[in-house]
């Protein structure tokens, strides 16, 4: 039983500490309620106080964007008539530079800015008259007012050539009746012109056709020449090598050199004598040959016991000088 007690004491005093604890938390609740009022009402009067200084602010952009309008209009009112202005300037100066194009050349030549100072060749010049397809379109205000401004300037002189109406009517007139001529003259040399351009294209088919002719005759000649540089060519390549082989063994080979040192020899031992100059080896071979022939026809006419003797005269010449010799060798 005191167990429960105290343990029902302990319950009683955790609620009552529980309650103090709660109606604190419940103040401090209240506490910020009433800051979080405060702070709702302060911060509305601040939204309102911003949202009237907008729209103040907006009162006012509109007014300066109506203002703004009425400037671009105004603006865009006044560009109008800039390129207004600037077109009819346009005009009026191809205007004038067609008059002063059209004009005599006599004329020109005192007043037309491009001519003047030129000599009278200027006779013989062509010219070109600028047309709107040649003009430039430009949308720069500022370029457009420069340019503008100077030639406002200095403007070009106020001459004119045709005073009135009658006078171009006239020019044009006359025009049309040098087109007209010039369209007579067409129509009577169409004829002779269409032959003429016949003509000329048979004289190009002529000459196609001898250009032709001439071709085939020249590759004709080409073709000769080619072939006969082919049998030049096979004809020096035979030639060096009959030259390099059958002419070098049979000239200019060792075995031919010495046979022609020996011949030479043998016609300097006999002769007793040296003949240069020969050109070939078959005239000291003849010479040899009809003296050989010469001697051994002589042999053939002595006796024959003449031929012993002297054979015989020669074999005890010849034992001689082997005796001299081998006696001089044992003396040494």
């Amino acid at each position: 039983i005191g167990y429960r007690k105290d343990l029902i004491m302990k319950i009683e005093q955790s609620i009552v500490e529980e309650s103090v604890v709660h109606d604190r938390i419940v103040e401090k609740l209240k506490q910020h309620i009433k800051n979080f009022q405060k702070f709702l009402t302060e911060d509305y009067k601040k939204a309102c106080a911003k949202v009237a200084k907008a729209e103040k602010i907006y009162t006012e952009l509109v007014g300066k964007n109506s203002e703004f309008l009425v400037y671009v209009s105004t603006l865009t009112i006044l560009n109008n008539i800039l390129f207004k202005l600037d077109a009819i300037r346009s005009v009026l100066k191809m205007y004038r530079s067609y008059l002063v194009f059209v004009a005599p050349l006599s004329w020109r030549q005192k007043h037309d800015e491009s001519l003047r100072g030129k000599v009278q060749s200027i006779q013989f010049e062509s010219g070109k008259f600028a047309t709107d397809n040649d003009l430039v379109e430009t949308l720069d205000i500022d370029k457009m007012v420069e340019v503008a401004r100077n030639e406002l300037q200095s403007p070009f002189p106020a001459r004119l050539y045709f005073k009135r109406p009658d006078q171009m009517i006239y020019l044009f007139r006359t025009m049309e009746l040098q087109s007209r001529e010039y369209l007579t003259q067409l129509s009577k040399t169409d004829a002779p012109y269409r032959l003429l351009q016949e003509r000329i294209k048979q004289l190009k088919q002529a000459t196609k056709q001898e250009l032709d002719y001439f071709q085939y005759y020249i590759d004709s000649i080409n073709n000769e020449i080619n072939r006969e540089n082919y049998n030049e060519a096979h004809l020096q390549e035979k030639f060096f090598r009959i030259l390099n082989e059958t002419f070098y063994d049979s000239v200019a080979s060792p075995i031919t050199l010495k046979l022609k040192i020996c011949i030479e020899y043998v016609y300097e031992q006999v002769f007793g004598k040296c003949e240069e100059g020969h050109q070939s080896l078959q005239d000291p071979m003849k010479i040899l040959e009809v003296m050989y022939e010469d001697y051994n026809l002589r042999l053939d006419s002595l006796d024959f016991k003449i031929v012993n003797q002297a054979r015989n005269d020669f074999f005890a010449q010849d034992l001689r000088m082997m005796q001299n010799a081998y006696k001089a060798q044992r003396e040494l």
